[in-house]
């Protein structure tokens, strides 16, 4: 893995703490301080049993920001009163001790819903902090960890008016999910000119094509979380039109970045053994291929059959069907790999099942549905389901 420095995104601070306030011996909380106010979009869970710091931030949280603060092990979920406090508590001394005020600073938590939060450690890191020692992008990844095997990171470059733009991303997640906003946790830093007004819409765009377009079990988290940075030190023309140019090659840039760290995230699904990608074509809509990709991506069935390796593909009729979106038997074209499967709604009589179990055994295998009825198409990324997601989740509380 490359070893980013701080030094490369300008004004952005690092620092990562053991505070040991659940996990032992590991960084366990991200405190990002920024040398000035920066402009921030959000993006937040559709649950409606959102966590205190997404139901806070929210309702609360200012368009331009001083510092974020993570941690990891306890979502602060279904806290009530004593997790707001804990959130408050926690606020209040970030900023007494760089001099803000509460709303300036991004929460986010991740971990086990329902538990009260050990604060105790938790401001005692932030209380003897050394502003002077920082943290690297790897120390940040790591931090903001649950169940994951493997700190995510990306970082992309390009220039807009000469000057050189830089595009940084940590990302956290492994199961419980579906993200119905963004991922469940992502915090995405460029040092790009961009007009405040144009974040949300930015966001939002590369998020409908990657961060919610994965899915592990298809449970949508309490915390999703993703929020776009931007410190407007690049030196460039701010960006103020979506579609100009300038714009637009930023955008490919950063749906470049989220998608990889969507990626990483489905790569290390809980129990995961293999990258499943869901390419539908020739949809009638994009809610459409999204809802089929989806109904296939979640399915059990699907999924169980992908780990054990069997092109058992009627399960993917099954998991068509019950999109209960318009489908045209007679036009869908159903492939793994480069094996077609089905068609004019009958088995191909030139299929090869025992090519097609042999590609199975690789890592990374695409399922292909030609819908033949549109010109829409949607990507869905997801991973196989094995015994070891069982053992993952019995264990977790333990």
């Amino acid at each position: 893995m490359v070893q980013l420095s701080y030094r490369d995104l300008k004004g952005v601070n690092i620092y990562t703490f053991e505070t040991n306030a659940r996990y032992k011996n590991r960084k366990d909380l991200l405190l990002v301080v920024f040398d000035d106010y920066v402009n921030q979009a959000s993006l937040y869970t559709k649950s409606t049993c959102p966590s205190v710091p997404v139901d806070w931030c929210s309702k609360n949280l200012n368009k331009q920001i001083k510092a974020i603060i993570v941690n990891a092990g306890n979502a602060n979920a279904f806290t009530g009163d004593i997790g707001l406090r804990d959130l408050l508590a926690i606020s209040t001394e970030i900023a007494n001790k760089i001099g803000c005020s509460i709303e300036d600073i991004g929460v986010a938590s991740t971990g086990v819903i329902g538990e009260y939060m050990n604060i105790e450690p938790i401001i005692e890191s932030i209380k003897t902090i050394d502003l002077n020692k920082r943290s690297s992008w790897v120390d940040a990844a790591e931090s903001i960890m649950t169940t994951d095997t493997y700190a995510k990171l990306a970082k992309k470059e390009l220039k807009i008016d000469g000057q050189n733009i830089e595009i940084i991303g940590i990302a956290k997640g492994s199961g419980m999910i579906e993200p119905n906003m963004g991922t469940m946790l992502s915090f995405i830093f460029t040092n790009a000119c961009i007009d405040e007004k144009l974040l949300k819409p930015i966001l939002t765009e590369v998020t409908t094509n990657s961060f919610n377009s994965i899915t592990v079990d298809g449970d949508t988290s309490t915390s999703d979380t993703v929020m776009l940075i931007s410190t407007n030190k690049a030196g460039n023309k701010p960006l103020i039109n979506i579609n100009d140019t300038s714009a637009k090659e930023f955008i490919d840039q950063l749906q470049k970045l989220t998608i990889d760290l969507a990626k990483q995230i489905v790569l290390d699904g809980e129990g995961a053994t293999k990258l499943v990608e869901i390419n539908i074509r020739s949809a009638v809509s994009k809610i459409s291929a999204i809802n089929i990709a989806k109904s296939i991506a979640n399915s059990p069935l699907v999924k169980t059959a992908i780990y054990g390796q069997d092109p058992n593909w009627g399960r993917i009729i099954a998991a068509i069907g019950k999109s209960y979106e318009d489908i045209d038997l007679k036009k869908l074209k159903i492939s793994i790999g480069d094996q077609l499967i089905t068609l004019n709604s009958m088995v191909n009589p030139n299929y090869d099942e025992v090519l097609t179990k042999k590609y199975m055994e690789g890592d990374v295998i695409e399922i292909i549905v030609d819908l033949g009825i549109g010109n829409y198409s949607h990507k869905i990324w997801t991973c196989d389901l094995s015994h070891k997601y069982i053992d993952i989740n019995i264990d977790y509380r333990s």
